[in-house]
Parts: C-alpha cells; structure tokens; sequence
C-alpha cells in the first residue's frame, strides 16, 4: 500500500509576492494528494529542484534577478526538470505574449485570477494530456 507521502503529487510554486504565492501554494496543499512548496527566488527554485522533483510549477513572469522565461529556460536544459510542466502567471501584456509564443507555452494566465482555474490548470498538467478540462472539478474560490 502506497503512504500518503508517494502518492502525493509536488508542486513548486514560484512568486516573489509572499502572500499571493502562499495563497496559491495553500490552495493547491488543500487539494487531496497535493503538496504545494512556495518560494519566492528563481534561485531557490533551482535550489529545490536539487532535492525535489516536482510534478507540476507555477511561475510568476517577473521575479527578482531572473526572470520567470529565464528560470523555465534553466529548468529545461536541465535533464531531471526537462519534462515538468509550467503554469505561468502574468501581469504583463504583449511583450509576455510574445515570450510565451516564442517559447511554445501554451499554459499561462493573466493575474488577477481566480484561485480555482490555477488549481484545476495545476491538477489538469499533474495528470498529463488526457486529464480533460481545466474547470471540470472546479469549486469556487477567489484570490
């Protein structure tokens, strides 16, 4: 029988605003089978990468000293986090578009954004392609 710990699906969350990524990592921690670390530098990402390989991130696009596309681009030469998958969170306008265009990253969202369309885009890339809708075990809850 698996423990609880094995089964649970580790994600990393990546937010230089300590309130809003402690609300997303408790959002996601409150999901069952989740575990949600948040940490506020690119560099303690790559930090935790060393210990820790995450099912799934989220990654604001601006971050002090690297920017998010930076830390994604490390993460990807990387062969041990080459595959995680990236939940991007913006501001930004055009010029972060045109990142995500560029890079191929079709999963982002726009803040301010609603708690529960991240957690269904964090369950919805945990479980690989097939898993369906973002919204479909989507309960209401705001940032």
């Amino acid at each position: 029988m698996e423990t609880s710990a094995q089964a649970r699906k580790v994600v990393l969350v990546v937010e230089d605003d300590e309130a809003i990524g402690q609300l997303i990592a408790d959002a996601i921690s409150d999901e069952p089978g989740y575990c949600a670390i948040h940490v506020a530098a690119p560099a303690a990402a790559i930090e935790a990468t060393k210990h820790v390989t995450p099912d799934v991130m989220v990654v604001d696009v601006r971050l002090p000293g690297m920017s998010g596309f930076e830390l994604y681009d490390r993460l990807k030469r990387d062969p041990r986090t080459s595959k995680v998958p990236v939940l991007f969170e913006t501001a930004s306008g055009a010029e972060a578009l045109s990142e995500f265009r560029r890079r191929g990253i079709a999963t982002y969202i726009k803040k301010p954004f609603d708690l529960n369309v991240v957690v269904a885009y964090v369950k919805r890339l945990a479980s690989g392609p097939s898993a369906g809708s973002p919204l479909a075990s989507a309960r209401p809850r705001r940032a």
